[in-house]
């Protein structure tokens, strides 16, 4: 790993700075409109008893910036047991293409062998008009599949459905 970047576990105390990155993020996707998440929510589900993901923290060495994150849970996969579900990856702009993506893809490689995870999953927003960028990182590890589509329920849809 370049020795200018230092990940580590995130804490309760990284909370605000990871909450304003992740709105930070969606931001960027022009996705703000889907951000319902509450700080206070995002501290609960991350950080508290019965927390439902995990977060790590990308530092600068020389000044310890947080300089972007990943968060991810564990979950179950029918054919191949455990696996670690990347939910976001986020490196702040003026960072990128200088390897930090990079390293923290690799760290969570390395957390899912680590805890007995036989699979990394993610999706990726496959829109080359504005998220080409993503789409070619993720393409230099091999691991674009065109066939799968990641669907969900939302909202007044999900109420519907479990009424």
């Amino acid at each position: 790993m370049n020795e200018e970047i230092y990940i580590r576990t995130a804490t309760q105390d990284d909370s605000d700075i990871l909450y304003n990155l992740l709105k930070e993020m969606r931001d960027g996707e022009g996705r703000l409109d889907a951000f319902v998440v509450t700080p206070e929510e995002f501290k609960r589900d991350g950080f508290g008893e019965n927390r439902c993901f995990e977060a790590c923290v990308v530092e600068h060495k020389d000044n310890k910036e947080v300089i972007g994150f990943a968060t991810y849970f564990f979950g179950y996969n029918g054919d191949c047991g455990k696996i670690l579900y990347l939910e976001d990856i986020f490196i702040k702009p003026v960072f990128r293409s200088k390897g930090y993506g990079t390293a923290v893809f690799k760290y969570m490689a390395k957390i899912t062998l680590g805890r007995g995870a036989r699979r990394m999953e993610w999706c990726v927003m496959n829109d080359p008009s504005w998220n080409a960028k993503t789409i070619e990182f993720y393409k230099k590890f091999n691991s674009i599949d065109d066939n799968l589509k990641q669907l969900y329920l939302h909202g007044d849809v999900l109420q519907k459905c479990a009424e």
